[in-house]
């Protein structure tokens, strides 16, 4: 018989309009999970999103890392679920490097940190929260480049995977009027392993 991954998503995404167009995403987790009720655990992985546009056409692709530390002694509690997504990388559609760095036609190197907050958790082994990034404007203040929303489910016998979706959402700085929506998907293993 074929064996399926304990966790795994899809996203669609079209660039063939100049708003963001039709799209979507889905996760799941395979299987049943025990969620342990002690303890930490940090998960770390790839991260791979597309990027569409609002006032353009087109899509872009963005790789990164990726890297979720729960608590399970206070999973419940709003600061159980921290995460952060770095060292990302950005393409054009025929796979050509997009620069990173303050010039005309490059992207920001802005890590994503998630939100501490309440009610980020459930006892099923949901997160959901907020997420965003940021930048330093011309006087050196820091500013807020993008927002938006993450979601994942633990899954694995031992709780040793997360699956799940960011959506993001920004003005690009290389075009006035044009905003940008990330929608990037991610499995996490835990490290060490169980």
């Amino acid at each position: 018989g074929v064996t399926l991954p304990q966790s795994r998503f899809a996203i669609v995404r079209t660039g063939s309009y100049v708003d963001y167009g039709f799209g979507g995403f889905v996760y799941e987790r395979n299987g049943s999970v025990v969620m342990p009720s002690t303890g930490q655990a940090i998960y770390m992985g790839d991260y791979a999103g597309i990027r569409v546009f609002q006032n353009a056409s087109g899509i872009e692709y963005v790789t990164a890392e990726m890297e979720i530390a729960i608590d399970f002694n206070d999973f419940n509690a709003g600061d159980a679920v921290r995460g952060r997504i770095s060292n990302r990388e950005f393409f054009e559609e025929d796979g050509t490097a997009i620069g990173i760095g303050t010039g005309a036609n490059q992207l920001p190197d802005a890590p994503v940190t998630f939100a501490v907050g309440p009610n980020s958790t459930t006892v099923n082994g949901e997160i959901a929260g907020e997420l965003a990034s940021y930048t330093l404007d011309d006087a050196g203040a820091v500013t807020i480049y993008e927002t938006g929303t993450y979601y994942g489910i633990i899954g694995g016998p031992n709780a040793d995977e997360v699956v799940g979706i960011v959506v993001l959402e920004s003005a690009d700085p290389r075009t006035d009027g044009v905003n940008a929506q990330e929608t990037g998907g991610f499995v996490l293993y835990r490290d060490p392993p169980t």
